[in-house]
């Protein structure tokens, strides 16, 4: 995996663990979100995952948050590069 998109996979594990410590009454979302967080922070730390997997991984959160209504999406299907699960769950430091 390019290191762009290990750091997609950095970003979204940290906007998951965000999510699910800001919104602890959400039990059975949390539970699915957060063994989806296990596998995208194991893709972030390895060079031998593919982009497919960071794919998968991203179709996942957004069919929880789609199916939960979690946020509003920019789009109607697929992954948005504006993700307003991740914008809003990402720490003012991401970018660093």
């Amino acid at each position: 995996m390019p290191d762009w998109e290990r750091r997609n996979a950095d970003t979204l594990a940290d906007a998951i663990g965000k999510h699910i410590r800001n919104h602890p009454e959400m039990v059975e979302d949390n539970e699915l979100l957060a063994i989806i967080q296990e596998a995208v922070d194991a893709a972030a730390n390895t060079v031998s995952t593919t982009s497919g997997a960071l794919n998968r991984q991203r179709a996942l959160v957004c069919a929880i948050c789609r199916g939960s209504k979690l946020y509003e999406c920019d789009v109607p299907d697929g992954w948005s590069p504006n993700c307003a699960f991740v914008y809003t769950n990402t720490t003012s430091f991401g970018g660093l």
